[in-house]
């Protein structure tokens, strides 16, 4: 839960600083990752153990929505639940949150697994490993004020 909020509010305060149009879609786009990547793997998983087997592709299989050839996936088919005109900026609102969701992820160290960001077609890893993946908590609550707190000048009567 952290993380959501560690990425959501890093996309407020990156949207309210630009001004820039669309800053629920953008971010969206930072939470959709880990959204789409993880909650389904989380229920099968739960599915699995507690309910009923499944075939391991059906738990494991979602982790392609966490990097960029499934964010494209993904942020076309959110882009098609809007009107025709608006779909290009949704589209690009989206990509832009979910790069965002993987410059702030290349931060935390995996422990050398990184991040696949070529996948399909290059299977290296990258990622800064400047701190670990449990900083996310403390993070979460000196960001989501200083988010809500540009938030609130940036956009209180503009």
């Amino acid at each position: 839960m952290a993380d959501l909020i560690t990425h959501g509010a890093v996309a407020v305060l990156v949207k309210a600083s630009s001004r820039g149009a669309m800053p629920a879609v953008f971010v969206l786009g930072t939470v959709m990752p880990d959204v789409c990547a993880r909650v389904p793997a989380m229920c099968l998983g739960y599915i699995h153990v507690h309910l009923t087997e499944l075939p391991a592709w059906m738990t494991y299989g979602w982790q392609p929505m966490h990097q960029p050839l499934g964010m494209v996936l993904v942020a076309y088919l959110t882009s098609l639940m809007f009107v025709a005109s608006q779909r290009r900026a949704v589209f690009w609102n989206v990509i832009g949150g979910m790069a965002l969701h993987l410059l702030v992820d290349s931060f935390q160290d995996h422990h050398g697994a990184g991040y696949l960001l070529g996948f399909p077609f290059w299977e290296g890893t990258f990622e800064f490993a400047l701190m670990g993946s449990e900083a996310t908590v403390w993070w979460a609550i000196p960001l989501a004020l200083g988010a809500w707190g540009m938030a609130r000048y940036r956009y209180r009567s503009s």
